[in-house]
């Protein structure tokens, strides 16, 4: 199997590098496009018992947010392969891959998960896994 767009979803944490380069290693192979991502997940949907006023008070970053974009940036600099696109969206992180994962006709989704506590009790990955619209690739951290 060959792929031509391989799609990075990162979480700007210093496990992001190890991701990247198991996508990057990827895609020299294949001679494949390669896109990173940045999902910065809107909370407000969560809490509805808050106001999009009150939760912008808690709220530390946003789409809008250049030091997000900053950060892509710098990510996108370190990696040893052209970045075809580099992304900061807002919003569910499934929806926004997945939908992304159509605009750019990605064909494999990279993206990195930690065995911690947290990653036990609130794992994107096992909702990834029955949602995702194209092959994934989940590097264990």
């Amino acid at each position: 199997m060959s792929y031509k767009h391989i799609l990075v979803a990162v979480d700007l944490s210093e496990s992001s590098g190890i991701v990247i380069a198991k996508a990057v290693s990827l895609a020299k192979s294949f001679n494949a496009r390669l896109s990173l991502i940045y999902v910065d997940i809107d909370y407000a949907a969560h809490y509805t018992g808050l106001s999009y006023a009150e939760f912008n008070k808690l709220e530390t970053c946003g789409p809008a947010d250049e030091s997000l974009h900053k950060e892509m940036q710098m990510l996108a600099d370190k990696t040893e392969y052209p970045v075809a696109n580099c992304l900061c969206v807002t919003g569910d992180l499934n929806k926004k891959l997945n939908e992304t994962i159509k605009n750019l006709n990605a064909d494999l989704l990279v993206c990195g998960h930690h065995h911690d506590f947290w990653s036990r009790l609130l794992s994107s990955v096992r909702k990834l896994l029955n949602t995702s619209v194209t092959d994934l690739l989940i590097i264990q951290l």
